[in-house]
């Protein structure tokens, strides 16, 4: 089998693959390859018998391109359902006695958020019965500044 035998074999058994990038880079691949193998002082003949039948390399490539597009679609999936629910590697780690509790961010926020809407609750709640103290305080402050002339 020739060189240009062994190619168009390789390319007419690749050609149920999709990706065209893919089987011309392969195509190119074995051809830099045998290329290389003749300049490297052996003949077309014995790299040839060395490949084998290209039907065989053309059936290991497919069944693993095949393998490679499942395993791609898997994380393209996976991936997309992390970005759809919001888990899409964004966990926090909590040591809670030396265990480790693995949390989405997502909740990590919100306990967040209702913590700091009960401080400002707590705060404003104290500020208002504290109020007419603070009030009479200040008005108590700026009497006597006013009185002992200490307020200029």
């Amino acid at each position: 089998m020739s060189k240009q035998e062994f190619i168009e074999q390789l390319r007419k058994s690749l050609a149920s693959i999709n990706d065209y990038t893919f089987v011309n880079d392969t195509i190119s691949y074995y051809e830099n390859y045998i290329e290389s193998q003749i300049r490297m002082g052996k003949s077309e003949e014995e790299v040839m018998n060395e490949l084998g039948d290209p039907r065989l390399i053309a059936k290991s490539i497919r069944a693993t391109h095949v393998d490679d597009e499942e395993a791609d679609a898997q994380n393209f999936n996976r991936e997309y359902k992390e970005e759809a629910y919001g888990t899409k590697g964004r966990h926090t780690l909590l040591n809670l006695n030396g265990r480790q509790i693995k949390l989405p961010s997502w909740l990590i926020k919100t306990l967040v958020i209702i913590v700091l809407v009960v401080v400002f609750y707590l705060v404003f709640t104290i500020l208002r019965w504290l109020s007419p103290f603070i009030i009479i305080g200040v008005l108590a402050c700026m009497i006597y500044r006013m009185i002992t002339g200490r307020g200029r």
